[in-house]
């Protein structure tokens, strides 16, 4: 059983008097349910049904499920051989109406922002209008998506106006963010990391408390759904301002020919009151860049401002074009311009190891260079094709025919195994985002 942390200490009982629901985890009888089978619905399915519990995933993506059913992994942090182990008690569907008799319904969609940056919530939404039908009483329902504070219980609310169950006492709900980090390296995963929980009764705390306690080492029980939901937001919102801030510090330091890391990694000695965060291209994914937005949203509902956010923000949303700038000045200092400079862009997904382009710096990197005339190719791995605004990127080899023929190339996200390669030499013109390259005479800092 997990510890349990935070302002409540649920204590599972025994099975004398006990409820079914906790009967039914001591049994691992409980049936889950998973909505959505992406980066956090699927780890989160292999972890319940590793634990012994039946476990039925749902998504719309046909090839998804297919996979799942295959055991063949689509994310960096599954394996085939895990989804293997477990194939007798983690199946997949795209239908909803197999979810009928789940006793827990795990909601785990993505929620990114609309145009005008505001909270697009239309997959949680679609996600409680397919879980609706299956709700009866005894249900325990839970959002692990990234939500703005209040999303729970109103979603919570048009369930019970749908269904007639009263939300706390026929069926229970709870919010329980996602802590996932694709192709963690510092050994960080769904078991070790703390789970916090908050729902909209103690009663439905202590039940979702108890179902992650079988998954995670840690749980920590809130006060409320709010203050759950809110908790994850700030998190990321406590990562986008503190990168900002070492944004500002790597353009100083590039001034005052000093270098970043070192400082930084200095700085990181001090063993209390620091945490360290390095500079790059810019941030991506589905977290950092968007959750943010759902605290200024917050903020404007309850009419104050974040001016600290808002001002973080706009720095790191500056930075891939910053990067265009500085590779412009390099190629300049040569005697050339980037308006018909071929140049290749290394790493493209949004982090080193995955796969994922959602929000990634560099696709605003392509289309600066594009908007200056460059020929951009670009050299992922993990990345078979490539569009940016419609338009095709052309893969590139790291190799030495490829690289002789560059004008520039500039690294923007670090590709596994690249980062001391000699090749690196070969391009006249070398922009490191990350200061992570050996210095030479064809490599410039950010």
């Amino acid at each position: 059983m997990a510890e349990m942390t935070g302002v409540l200490a649920p204590v599972i009982h025994g099975r004398d008097g006990a409820s079914l629901f906790d009967e039914k985890i001591e049994r691992r009888t409980l049936r889950v349910g998973i909505v959505g089978l992406g980066y956090t619905g699927l780890p989160l399915g292999l972890g319940f049904a590793t634990a012994g519990l039946p476990v039925l995933g749902l998504d719309t993506d046909a090839e998804r499920v297919d996979r799942v059913v295959r055991g063949s992994s689509y994310l960096p942090d599954v394996s085939d051989a895990e989804l293997a182990a477990v194939s007798a008690r983690l199946k997949a569907t795209t239908e909803a109406g197999e979810l009928a008799g789940s006793d827990v319904l795990i909601v785990c969609v993505p929620t990114p922002v609309t145009g005008d940056q505001q909270a697009n919530l239309d997959y949680v939404k679609a996600a409680m209008d397919s879980v609706a039908p299956l709700l009866r009483r005894g249900t325990l329902l839970i959002l692990q998506s990234t939500v703005p504070p209040g999303t729970t219980a109103a979603a919570a609310a048009t369930l019970a106006r749908a269904t007639g169950l009263e939300p706390g006492t026929d069926f229970h709900v709870a919010m329980a963010p996602e802590r996932v980090d694709p192709a963690n390296t510092s050994g960080w995963n769904l078991a070790n990391t703390p789970k916090v929980v908050g729902g909209l009764t103690e009663e439905c705390t202590r039940r979702a408390a108890a179902l992650f306690g079988l998954v995670c080492e840690t749980v920590v029980p809130v006060s409320r759904t709010e203050v759950a939901e809110l908790s994850k937001v700030f998190e990321n919102t406590f990562r986008l301002v503190n990168i900002s801030l070492t944004l500002e510090l790597s353009d100083l330091c590039r001034q005052l020919d000093i270098p970043v890391r070192e400082v930084i990694d200095a700085a990181s000695t001090k063993p209390y009151g620091f945490l360290p965060h390095y500079p790059g291209p810019g941030v991506g994914g589905e977290c950092i860049p968007v959750d943010p937005l759902f605290l200024r949203e917050a903020a404007a509902q309850a009419g104050t401002e974040m001016k600290l956010v808002a001002a973080a923000f706009e720095r790191v949303e500056q930075r891939p074009w910053q990067v265009v700038e500085r590779l412009a000045e390099l190629v300049e200092a040569r005697g050339s311009s980037l308006r018909g400079a071929k140049v290749m862009v290394v790493g493209v997904s949004y982090k080193s190891g995955v796969a994922d382009l959602r929000n990634a710096p560099a696709l605003d990197v392509i289309r600066g260079l594009r908007a200056a005339g460059a020929v951009v190719s670009y050299h992922d791995p993990l990345v078979a094709n490539l569009f940016v605004d419609g338009e095709p990127v052309t893969a590139a080899d790291w190799a030495v025919v490829e690289l002789a023929q560059l004008d520039a190339a500039v690294m923007v996200t670090s590709v596994p195994g690249l980062e001391q390669d000699l090749l690196w030499g070969i391009p006249p013109v070398v922009l490191d985002t990350h200061n992570k390259l050996a210095a030479a005479s064809n490599v410039a800092v950010l």
